[in-house]
């Protein structure tokens, strides 16, 4: 929010510090985890339902398998293995069709979760105060929103949904196995168990390195989305290699982290495997000997083979589950970090419009500091009289574009009030409150997209023929006219294939549109040519006519013509009037600075 030439003390950049340990994610984390799939709670219902008949289904291939073979046996009838066989493989294709639907509904609820998460962080990010976004790069938002909703959609659909089916499968597969024989089953779930307790034990620590690697990636992307958001920056001082060194750095931290995660997952897996197979080896060495002593049919052997095959797939998916739980876990911590974060304050229960009055704005005492042992205003006390410019002038920090920012209420001052037209602005809605203010930044913010949008973007319902005419008056036909759509024509990322005076024409076009009460001006001449500074310059007359306006100030050559000019500087205003009275102070500050700039920025 701040333009380049300001230096007033704001937070930090980045809110979490990478290279600090991860906090450890929380059992909460998982149950809100869960939570996130509660509106769809019809569809997990009805997945669920599917799922468990197919686990029917795979359960049933056992007892009908092992009542054919011990029946085909004692009785020599082949035609009946042949009518057993035909209807295992109709079973078989039911089985399939069922898990067919099952898996379509799996694929539309996880993209459902997924949007609806999305949407829900974003419209809460929109929320968020304004301090939020000067303390977070953007590039650590961007991860979350990407890479940690995305972590959560398998573990929100296939998994969730999936574990009603492996716990069915496993509990039925277990009662049948105990039926066949139930000293073998109980020494195999014995043996299951212990290696469920070291699954236990090894996933705490891949909770924590996984919530460890999602914030080096996230500060890692937030290192990319900055280098290349300043490319032309980089591209100037021929820092591409220097660049290429940072970013790296905070990338290989990524890669030996999920190094350390994969070692540490692929042992898990490789000790669950080769556990498996040996409980499955001591299944056969026991049940062969069975079979030879008859105390065990051959179909008895092989239902009970087919039943640990079948329950071996869950078993290996619960298993599974626990350790991308934990990656989950961490994920959505640092998802509901940001859910946690409370919104901007609600408005009064009896909030006000904006006043319809003539403008006048008046700061009184008005104490702020970003941080609270570095004070930015120092009961700073301000006229803007109403149809009139105030400009305000002063060194960087002074206070400047604070004042804005207070002005809008993106920030709460401690100390003193500041009202428009005697309304404390506390006491307006926010909404209509910014509604009622113009903004015309010094460095124009378009958005990709064609002109005719970015200009509308000031009134959303605005006609064409009201934008076309806002754009006449900012002097933006004159160079929309040429071009091959017109107002169709994308302006590109941030509007980087228009000029720098034809993006200020645009931010003018848009504050016309808007047809503000008030306007605040972050003076944006400073460095454009001659030819572009007369068109902005006449755009901005049309635009200041009968309008309280407030002008940050960064060439004072500029601003001899505002009717009031206020010198701020160490958080108040020193001095005011217009720009011969203060020139007639000749040891006064304006004096000083004028004498010193000479007409450069200040």
């Amino acid at each position: 929010m701040q333009d380049a030439n300001s230096t007033d003390l704001t937070p930090e950049d980045v809110t979490h510090d990478p290279e600090a340990p991860a906090a450890k994610p929380s059992l909460a984390g998982a149950r809100r985890l869960f939570a996130l799939a509660r509106p769809f709670a019809g569809l997990l219902v009805l997945t669920s339902g599917l799922i468990l008949l197919s686990t029917g289904f795979s359960l049933a291939l056992p007892l009908i398998a092992r009542a054919a073979l011990d029946h085909v046996l004692r009785t020599r009838q082949v035609a009946v293995l042949d009518r057993l066989g035909l209807a295992l493989v109709g079973l078989i294709l039911l089985w399939g069709l069922v898990a067919w639907a099952q898996s379509l509904l799996i694929v539309h609820l996880g993209n459902r979760i997924v949007l609806d998460l999305r949407a829900r962080l974003f419209a809460h990010l929109q929320r968020l105060p304004v301090a939020f976004f000067d303390r977070t790069r953007s590039g650590d938002l961007a991860s979350r929103l990407a890479s940690d909703v995305t972590l959560l959609q398998n573990i929100l659909t296939w998994d969730v949904v999936g574990v009603a089916g492996n716990v069915a499968t496993l509990v039925g597969g277990a009662a049948i196995a105990l039926v066949i024989d139930w000293r073998l089953t109980a020494a195999a779930l014995a043996l299951i168990a212990a290696l469920a307790a070291v699954y236990l034990v090894v996933g705490r620590r891949l909770r924590a390195l996984s919530r460890t690697q999602q914030d080096a990636l996230a500060d890692g992307m937030g290192a990319m989305t900055e280098a290349l958001g300043n490319v032309r920056l980089v591209k100037a001082f021929a820092r591409e290699r220097h660049e290429d060194a940072r970013v790296g750095t905070k990338l290989a931290r990524v890669y030996g982290l999920a190094l350390r995660r994969g070692v540490v997952e692929s042992a898990l897996h490789t000790f669950g495997s080769v556990g498996f197979t040996g409980i499955l080896l001591g299944v056969v060495w026991y049940s062969g000997r069975a079979v030879l002593a008859g105390q065990l049919s051959v179909g008895s052997l092989l239902a009970f083979l087919l039943t640990i095959t079948i329950i071996a797939g869950p078993i290996e998916a619960l298993g599974g589950l626990y350790v991308r739980l934990q990656q989950a876990i961490g994920a959505a911590d640092r998802l509901f970090e940001i859910l946690d974060t409370p919104p901007e304050p609600p408005d009064p229960p009896h909030a006000r419009a904006f006043p319809d009055g003539p403008g006048a704005v008046t700061f009184e005492n008005v104490v702020f500091a970003y941080t609270p042992d570095v004070p930015v205003l120092r009961g700073l006390s301000l006229d803007a009289p109403p149809g009139r410019v105030t400009a305000l002038v002063g060194p960087s920090g002074a206070g400047k574009t604070t004042l804005t920012l207070l002005l809008y209420r993106f920030y709460e001052p401690q100390g003193g009030v500041i009202c428009i037209d005697g309304v404390p602005v506390g006491e307006i809605a926010r909404d209509a409150l910014r509604e009622g203010i113009g903004l015309v930044p010094q460095e124009p913010v378009l958005f990709t997209g064609t002109l005719r949008e970015n200009i509308r973007y000031g009134r959303l319902d605005a006609t064409d023929a009201e934008v076309e005419a806002a754009a006449r008056a900012a002097n933006v036909h004159e160079f929309a006219e040429p071009l091959p759509d017109r107002y169709e024509t994308l302006v590109g990322e941030r509007g980087i294939t228009l000029s720098g005076g034809q993006r200020q024409r645009v931010a003018i076009a848009r504050a016309l549109l808007k047809n503000p009460r008030l306007l605040l001006l972050d003076e944006a001449t400073s460095a454009l040519d001659n030819a572009s500074e007369a068109l902005v310059r006449e755009a901005l007359d049309r635009l200041l006519e009968g309008r309280t306006t407030l002008v940050i100030a960064h060439r004072l050559s500029t601003i001899r013509n505002a009717h009031r000019i206020a010198v701020v500087d160490g958080g108040r205003v020193v001095e005011r009037g217009t720009h011969e009275e203060l020139l007639r102070q000749a040891d006064g500050r304006y004096a000083a600075l004028y004498r010193s700039a000479a007409g450069p920025d200040v």
